[in-house]
């Protein structure tokens, strides 16, 4: 796996957290699954 150091805007930051935590998951592995279905739709 690779590391990426991504800034976020503090607005998204938090949302992303609040759906994170909503759905049991880290922010990390939210934002994984949240890339990986995007790429999917992109890829259709």
């Amino acid at each position: 796996m690779v590391n990426i150091n991504v800034p976020l805007p503090d607005e998204l930051h938090r949302r992303v957290k609040l759906e994170a935590v909503q759905r049991g998951k880290t922010v990390k592995e939210h934002i994984i699954e949240r890339l990986d279905e995007g790429l999917r739709k992109v890829g259709r």
